[in-house]
């Protein structure tokens, strides 16, 4: 093909200027005739001399003519394509091809230029030649570098949690033993190369909470068991509702306690008393002269929840009460690293309608008699304390009807407790909320309030005792097999609520200070605990719900649950009195963003706080990595997860004594990869 093109070279020739002898041949494959006479040689240039492109592949050609007024090029190409520009296409088939550039003033004169054609290169994805971890076996909280060589990638990848890659390498610090994928993209496609790096297992991970199904002394039970903050084993048998057991009554309480006092383990079980407190844990109310209890209703029993680390389960019963069915549930709840159950109750008087029970009713909920000094030690009581607004205390011991009291110092956390110095054992429940928060204790005592038994107020009522009353204890314990001057044996516990406080509209509470409703719902949690007298473990527990009541929590990422049911089996929202803080479980409640991940900061302000539960919503099971201060933690040691795949929770227990302001994340930041 021809093409004209008008050449921007001028159209006389200075041989000085071009350096070229009009009797040779023209330079840079130029061509030329002899000359006739003076006029002026006509020459062709082209460049390039010679190029080679891939087939399909273009370039530009530049002619240049000389020595004629006339300086367009005609183009003309032996395979492939050239336009009057001089811009050339090659063949799809390889070869050497010829790019001839003609003059059109005189078409003798020409030059040449040589195209050599390829292969088109063979398209393929991207070649992994090399991907190791180095080390490739770490300790739990080591890091180690992943390295690579990639051969033909546009983009590079690592999963899970590194992301996009580039170089030949990066740093990880994996909290578990977790398998990486290298992978590299093209645009013709992505391959893949695995590699792992082991996190050994320390050998002192904290075993999981176990559940079991058993008969201990033909009792059907659900047999929990766990490790406490002292790493020693508790078990909690529970005894199925749904049948009378050998003891004579309809079970659902804590038949049998097993802890560890020191180097031995301390077992309490139920003590039969009266023919039928065959445990602890009982439903129990009062209305008029009738009790109501679980001991003689069949009922319903099931497990919740049980995860590798924490467990609920619930016992329900539908318990007439002035004849109206009261729907009755209990959750207890257990937590690795905790060493007190938290029991959970909820009284739904629904079906009395709006104007609730017809009759005014108590609660002595949960109650029974159980060996808290250790089965066969069957020791005397010496002495009993419990506290509301105010701390009471029996001040002689053993324990009579004729020992002294103080009821003057303030407190703040609901408590109950009766202990055995001799036997150095004690029992007691702590309530999950402070005083003004759930108003707690039966009857009429309060109006001893900042008394002792020097000064008391009223004391025409006592009779012939120097303690309250026996139907005056604002907590039920041993009070009813007590004599004038003798010591006691029993073993006798419950928590106490004000008649009305089950079933009423509108209800005047312990202390008479306003009024409050306990229907169609009367819930609250406690904590029941078994330990040592001279540990005080009671009171110790109290301080450690002051201060979780006291603590600061802030969300950095994601949301504190400000609001939620009340109690167990409700279906009705309320806000809690202190955000973030779940008063049914006494955890700390948590809502992760849109990622699935929280970041929190806990200050302990009001003291030191014994790991503490978190609550979390979270689908999708439990966090990849967890994060103290930035720090990766150790799953099984520093800290103890369950996930709740029905619910969508995630339930955490950090193994430490929370000192201070902490941030605990499970997002991939804080300087940590």
């Amino acid at each position: 093909m021809r093409q004209p093109l008008r050449s921007w070279v001028p159209t006389l020739c200075l041989v000085a200027l071009l350096g070229c002898d009009p009797g040779n041949a023209p330079p840079d494959g130029g061509s030329t005739l002899p000359d006739a006479g003076n006029t002026p040689q006509v020459m062709v240039g082209l460049e390039p001399a010679t190029v080679t492109l891939v087939a399909g592949g273009t370039h530009r050609f530049t002619a240049t003519v000389t020595g004629s007024r006339e300086t367009l090029v005609s183009w003309s190409a032996t395979g492939g394509d050239i336009t009057g520009e001089g811009v050339y296409t090659a063949p799809a088939a390889a070869g050497t091809y010829t790019v001839r550039a003609t003059s059109v003033a005189d078409a003798s004169r020409y030059a040449e230029s040589s195209v050599t054609v390829t292969e088109p290169p063979v398209r393929s994805p991207p070649m992994i030649t090399h991907f190791v971890a180095a080390p490739a076996t770490i300790d739990p909280g080591q890091g180690a570098t992943l390295n690579w060589e990639v051969v033909g990638a546009t983009s590079l990848s690592i999963e899970p949690e590194v992301g996009t890659v580039t170089g030949s390498r990066v740093a990880v610090r994996p909290s578990k033993t977790t398998a990486y994928t290298l992978r590299a993209t093209n645009e013709v496609g992505s391959v893949t190369a695995n590699v792992t790096v082991t996190v050994t297992v320390p050998p002192d991970t904290w075993a999981s909470l176990g559940w079991a199904h058993e008969l201990p002394g033909n009792y059907d039970s659900d047999v929990y068991r766990w490790l406490d903050a002292g790493r020693k084993q508790r078990t909690a048998v529970l005894t199925r509702n749904d049948s009378r057991d050998p003891g004579g009554s309809y079970g659902g309480m804590l038949r049998q306690f097993r802890f560890h006092v020191g180097t031995q383990e301390r077992v309490a079980t139920g003590t039969g008393a009266s023919g039928l407190w065959n445990g602890w844990g009982y439903v129990v109310s009062h209305y008029g002269n009738t009790v109501a209890y679980s001991a003689n209703t069949a009922g319903n029993h099931r497990r919740v929840f049980v995860g590798r680390h924490h467990a609920v389960h619930e016992f329900s019963w539908s318990i007439p009460i002035g004849g109206i069915p009261v729907k009755v549930t209990v959750h207890w709840f257990f937590s690795t690293g905790r060493d007190h159950p938290v029991y959970a109750v909820t009284f739904d008087t629904s079906a009395a309608g709006s104007g609730g029970l017809s009759t005014s009713a108590d609660s002595r909920t949960p109650y029974g008699d159980i060996a808290w000094d250790g089965d066969g030690t069957n020791a005397r009581v010496d002495g009993v304390k419990w506290g509301d607004k105010y701390r009471f205390f029996s001040r002689d011991e053993p324990l009579t009807a004729q020992s002294r009291w103080d009821y003057r110092q303030l407190n703040t956390v609901p408590y109950t407790l009766t202990y055995s110095r001799s036997a150095d054992a004690e029992m007691g429940m702590v309530q999950t909320l402070d005083w003004l928060q759930h108003n707690t204790g039966g009857t009429w005592f309060h109006d001893n309030w900042g008394h002792a038994s020097e000064d008391r107020v009223n004391a025409n009522l006592f009779g012939s005792w120097l303690m309250p009353p026996n139907w005056n204890w604002p907590y039920q314990m041993c009070q009813y097999e007590m004599s004038d001057t003798q010591p006691t044996l029993s073993k006798r516990l419950a928590w106490g609520l004000m008649y009305g406080a089950v079933g009423s509209p509108s209800y005047v509470p312990y202390g008479n200070e306003g009024r409050l409703s306990g229907h169609p719902y009367q819930s609250y949690s406690v904590f029941m605990v078994m330990g040592r007298q001279s540990a005080e473990t009671v009171l110790a527990q109290a301080t450690q719900v002051e201060r979780m009541l006291r603590a600061q929590l802030v969300a950095i990422q994601g949301a504190l649950v400000s609001e939620g049911p009340p109690g167990v089996a409700r279906s009705d929202t309320a806000r809690y009195p202190v955000s973030g803080y779940n008063s049914t479980y006494a955890a700390y409640e948590l809502l992760p963003d849109m990622t699935g991940n929280f970041t929190v900061t806990l200050n302990a302000a009001g003291g030191d706080i014994q790991n503490p539960v978190f609550l979390v919503h979270k689908a999708g099971g439990v966090p990849g990595r967890v994060y103290l201060d930035g720090v990766p933690l150790i799953a099984d040691l520093d800290y103890f997860a369950s996930s709740d795949a029905s619910s969508g929770v995630v339930w955490l227990t950090l193994n430490r004594v929370w000192s201070g302001s902490h941030t605990l994340s499970t997002a991939s930041g804080n300087g940590v990869r």
